[in-house]
């Protein structure tokens, strides 16, 4: 009887030393998998950047440029302040717009940092405006190189035809006002 419960034990003692073993060279295996990099393909910087998709009132507008500025530099984009509400129709449509086609949304979004900028009767975020030309109604697209220089102003109706916006339009203006080596 006791040497039942030895050869017992001990091979419980050798299916467990087993199985750890097992386990540890899956670890090791899915460590070295993820650990492995393409030498010819440098890592990516990270970012802490949080991208600016909402017309927000209680943003800080100021701290939103400063942080499309720096990820600008970084990623050698230039910005797009986009300057609407929540509460405008052509906002809302432009929204539509970019989602109904992708090829411009891919365009503006490879060639710039996109920042909505909350404006309306509630708050004109004059303090972050201010710099920068007058607003002749929203949406309007203040167009910055990545130190923040003001490069062009546009009334975003302009780019519209039809009552609706215009693809070309759109992308000449896209294309003409993108970063030089885009």
């Amino acid at each position: 009887m006791a040497e039942y419960h030895f050869e017992r034990g001990f091979k419980g003692r050798i299916m467990r030393r087993a199985i750890v073993c097992i386990v540890a060279l899956v670890f090791l295996l899915a460590a070295s998998v993820s650990l492995a990099k393409d030498p010819a393909r440098p890592a990516e910087p990270t970012s802490g950047y949080v991208p600016v998709h909402n017309f927000d009132p209680k943003r800080d507008a100021t701290a939103d440029i400063q942080a499309a500025m720096i990820e600008a530099q970084r990623t050698g984009k230039r910005i797009i302040l986009d300057v609407g509400g929540d509460w405008c129709q052509y906002c809302h449509q432009m929204d539509q717009f970019f989602n109904e086609n992708p090829t411009l949304r891919e365009l503006r979004d490879n060639r710039f940092i996109t920042v909505l900028i909350y404006y309306g009767t509630d708050n004109k975020n004059q303090h972050a405006l201010s710099r920068y030309s007058k607003i002749l109604g929203v949406p309007h697209f203040f167009v910055l190189e990545k130190d923040g220089t003001l490069l062009y102003s546009q009334h975003v109706l302009d780019l519209r035809s039809n009552g609706r916006y215009d693809p070309q339009k759109m992308k000449d203006f896209l294309v003409k006002w993108s970063p030089p080596n885009a």
